[in-house]
Parts: structure tokens; sequence; C-alpha cells
């Protein structure tokens, strides 16, 4: 896919990955718009960009769906979404404690947050005629190992990775992409104030502009990679995470959705 001169919705783009990603996306020519619960936040990383900005909490389906119209009126495309925001409520390791409403919280956003952006980028992009496009969704390695210290989090990244893996067949044919962005350990909001104890048991802690290289390589990977998970890690170029292949007679049932002519 072909960066400059087109449109890039950013989720949770005020900060950490977002911000670098926009940042990024920018410099490669694109025009950006901005989405984040803190509307100040997005304000400030859009202009210095000469994009827009959206204040969007992406748990909320309304405003996703409203976010996504007015990206589209004023904008007048969309051809990369960057479905990013996420959060930690805190780490749930003793599961038996878990708080119920912070759990919901988490899926809100870290789940929900993307089925509602795949949703209406898949919606929007239909409305606009032929040509490449691509979806991303910001997962983690807690979406393809297991994160002891909080199975939550981990549940909503496996999630985002299983669901991105399984609508990109069926949206190939239309020339829509789909890939997920699967970072280590980065210094974002979802780090809090445990940098120091992750440096300190000898576990680097990356910058959110190795996600962002990441997110570039992604949506310009050829059409064929669609369905990738690119890891990254710290002091390598991101790369498509190679799955085994299931030889089961299941596979007759698993064909790639067609697209409902309703």
């Amino acid at each position: 896919m072909h960066l400059a001169g087109r449109v890039a919705l950013i989720t949770g783009g005020g900060s950490g990955i977002g911000r670098a990603a926009a940042q990024r996306l920018s410099a490669e020519g694109m025009r950006v718009c901005v989405l984040d619960i803190d509307g100040d936040a997005a304000r400030a990383v859009a202009e210095p960009l000469g994009g827009m900005s959206l204040t969007c909490d992406v748990a909320d389906a309304d405003q996703v769906a409203t976010a996504f119209a007015q990206c589209l009126e004023e904008l007048g495309g969309l051809d990369l979404a960057l479905l990013n925001a996420g959060i930690t409520v805190r780490w749930s390791g003793d599961i038996g404690t878990l708080d119920l409403a912070e759990y919901r919280k988490s899926l809100g956003v870290n789940l929900d947050g993307v089925v509602y952006g795949v949703v209406n980028a898949v919606r929007t992009m239909r409305t606009l005629g032929e040509g490449d496009r691509a979806i991303l969704a910001t997962a983690s390695l807690a979406g393809l190992m297991p994160w002891h210290p909080d199975p939550v989090y981990s549940l909503g990244k496996h999630a985002v990775v299983g669901l991105m893996r399984s609508v990109a067949p069926g949206l190939a044919g239309e020339h829509i992409a789909v890939h997920t962005i699967c970072p280590g350990i980065t210094e974002t909001g979802a780090l809090g104030d445990r940098r120091a104890l992750v440096e300190g048991i000898g576990v680097p802690v990356m910058e959110p502009e190795a996600s962002a290289d990441a997110v570039v390589a992604a949506a310009t990977a050829p059409l064929d990679a669609s369905g990738s998970c690119w890891v990254v890690q710290h002091g390598t170029d991101p790369w498509p995470m190679q799955f085994t292949e299931l030889d089961t007679p299941d596979n007759r049932l698993n064909v790639p959705a067609r697209r409902s002519r309703r």
C-alpha cells in the first residue's frame, strides 16, 4: 500500500505508540486524524502535523462511529485505520481477587474498541471504491503468549489477534489488508510507573517509535501478507510471526466469509 497523500485514522493517538505512529505516518506523507479520549492530547499531536483531532472513547460504539464519519467528511477518505487505544487497569495475576468492573473496563477499551474500529473502518472503506487500504490493530506480545502478571490484559490481546487473523482472508479480496502489531514492553501509559521494575530485572523497555516502524512495515507489506502479526522487539526490525497451521478436518469449514449483499 502506498502511503503518501492518503488518510490515516489513529485511535489512542494522543500518547505513546499512537502518537509515534501519527508522527511517522505524517512524515510518510499521510494526512492524519488523531483520536483520543483526552481531546487536548489528541489536539497537541495533530496540530503540528496539520491533521485533525477528535475526542473519542473507543469503548463507546456510537462515539467510534461518529469519529469515523467526521474523519471521512473532513479529510475526504480513509485508507489506513490504526486501532491502537489500550489500557491496563491493574495487574490481575491473582485471578481470585479480580474486580469485575475493572475487567469490563479493560475489555471495553482493549477488545470492544478494536471490534468497533474494524466494523466502522470496513464500512467506511467500502464506500470509497477501489484501492488498496489497511486496518491495523495494536495488540501485544501478551496476545501471542501467556502473560501471567495480567491474564485479563492477555485475554483482550489474544482476542484482538484472533479477530484480526480471522477477518483478514475475507477482506483481502476487497484489497483491505489486516495486520496486528505485537510489541514487547514499551514506554506507554499502560506501563505506568513500572519501568524501573522492568529494567531492574533485565528487560529492555522500548520506545514507541519501534512500534511506529512496525506500523509502516505492516501498512506497506504486500497484500498476500495480510493477517500477519508483526512482532516488535528491542534492537531488531519488526517481523511477521509464523504460526503453526493445524491439519484438521475442521478446516473444511474454516473458509473466508463472503461479503454480505444485504
